[in-house]
């Protein structure tokens, strides 16, 4: 007699760690921008040069600390974080983070909204995680309120 063992593949989807690794994908992908943005102004707003070091400076601190995060969850996403060259472009679809550079208006709603995708992170993640997330967008919409006063 023959036994034939039968194994069901079953795709359970992504772990936690996976999934919280994907959820900070769009919060460093936005810091990047942010301090892109902040820099690529610095030499044309030269009365808010200093201000806008000081966020360049805070926006690649959060990038950065996102970057390990993500590395200690799921290094196989660190190909998908995008280079902070972007901050520019202008294929980029109306209203993200990347067209931040036009003006400080348009920094300050850049910085809102990544305040709002970090606080909105921090209630749906835990751990440090979810700490990490929630004093980025603490500290974000100070930069906004604040440095941009």
């Amino acid at each position: 007699m023959v036994t034939v063992t039968v194994t069901a593949g079953c795709d359970r989807g992504p772990d936690p760690a996976e999934t919280t690794a994907q959820a900070l994908l769009p919060l460093v992908r936005a810091a990047l921008a942010d301090a892109a943005a902040a820099r690529a102004l610095a030499p044309q707003m030269t009365e808010y040069s200093a201000a806008l070091g000081v966020i360049a400076e805070q926006r690649a601190q959060h990038a950065q600390a996102l970057r390990e995060e993500i590395t200690r969850l799921d290094q196989s996403l660190i190909g998908q974080i995008e280079p902070s060259g972007t901050a520019t472009s202008s294929t980029a679809p109306p209203g993200t983070p990347t067209q931040a550079a036009n003006s400080l208006e348009g920094l300050r709603s850049s910085l809102k909204s990544s305040a709002k995708a970090a606080r909105a992170a921090a209630i749906d993640l835990s751990g440090y995680s979810a700490g990490l997330a929630g004093s980025i967008s603490a500290s974000t919409i100070t930069l906004a309120e604040v440095q941009l006063a």
